[in-house]
């Protein structure tokens, strides 16, 4: 059965707190997404442009979003590797099973 107990989170973002419900099994990822988050923020303030929190966070969200979509590819790359190499294996084993 599906937890599906609900729970308050505050999450800082920027310097700005939010507060959502949540399950309570999203909890630590969502903590972990935000600190991520603000990770990136943090690098984008730093780079010598002046960015406000809001344009940084557009600006973080979007690069994050660029890298969950390549990997996202290469994730399926590497699937379709796998599955070719799992029939070729499957032709292996059949051809030297004895005919019969």
């Amino acid at each position: 059965m599906i937890n599906t107990e609900y729970t308050e989170l505050t999450l800082e973002i920027a310097g700005r707190d939010y507060k959502l419900k949540t399950l309570a099994q999203q909890r630590e990822g969502l903590q972990e997404a935000a600190s991520l988050l603000n990770q990136k923020i943090f690098e984008l303030k730093n780079r010598g442009r002046h960015l406000s929190n809001e344009q940084a966070a557009i600006l973080a969200a979007l690069h994050l979003s660029y890298d969950l979509l390549t990997e996202r590819e290469l994730l399926a790359q590497d699937r379709q590797r796998i599955e070719e190499r799992l029939a070729q294996l499957q032709q292996a084993i059949e051809g030297a099973l004895p005919q019969g």
